[in-house]
């Protein structure tokens, strides 16, 4: 009986140790009383594992604000350089010595005379460009129209004043309306001079109108 006293006391002081935090060792001293007025004093040496301890505390950095920003203003006391900007110089509105000054030639008003079509019967194989007695250098378009009932192709063709045989230059096979016929290249080694320019057009039966003739001068 008095050992299962002893064990219920022990009992209920570690239970009570654990539920409290308490150092590495705890000494407890029990004393039971007895029948016979004689005190039994027991002492109990308690071990727990030590209590991991409280992080520390690092306060926020303090905030420091900005410098506020204070403009230059520059001085102008004593022993203070002051920085003088070069004024301008005002343009002269004379004549520099030894530069002459250019006078514009006048400008002839001169009244464009009437371009002067060539002579073609046919409107559907007709030339707009080059006109009458035009004076051509180097790559020329051609312009006009070849359009005629039944086409089949259309050419140009040259002869030099004073020749009789015509001078093939180029041939198509598609029809224009009041558009770019093609090119003539009147460079060297074609000399300069007079010429006779003529448009043909051809249909599938290997007739064709009246060609269209116009008179040019090639310069080189």
């Amino acid at each position: 009986m008095k050992k299962a006293t002893l064990l219920v006391v022990l009992i209920v002081l570690l239970t009570a140790c654990q539920s409290q935090p308490t150092p590495e060792i705890v000494e407890v001293i029990v004393i039971v009383t007895q029948p016979p007025p004689k005190p039994v004093e027991v002492t109990v040496l308690v071990t727990q594992p030590p209590l991991p301890p409280l992080p520390t505390y690092t306060p926020y950095p303090t905030y420091t604000p900005y410098p506020t920003y204070t403009p230059f203003v520059p001085t102008t006391g004593p022993g203070t350089p002051t920085l003088a900007l070069p004024t301008p110089t005002p343009q002269s509105t004379g004549t520099p010595v030894g530069t002459s000054t250019l006078t514009p030639d006048p400008t002839s008003e001169l009244t464009p005379g009437p371009v002067v079509l060539s002579d073609c019967p046919n409107l559907l194989a007709r030339l707009t460009y080059p006109t009458a007695n035009a004076v051509l250098k180097g790559v020329v378009e051609i312009r006009g129209s070849a359009q005629i009932d039944f086409f089949d192709y259309y050419k140009f063709e040259f002869r030099h004043e004073g020749v009789i045989e015509w001078s093939h230059v180029h041939s198509f096979e598609h029809t224009v309306v009041d558009g770019i016929l093609g090119v003539w290249d009147t460079s060297p080694p074609l000399p300069a001079g007079s010429y006779i320019f003529r448009l043909v057009v051809v249909d599938k039966t290997g007739n064709y109108p009246e060609p269209c003739e116009v008179e040019v001068t090639i310069e080189h």
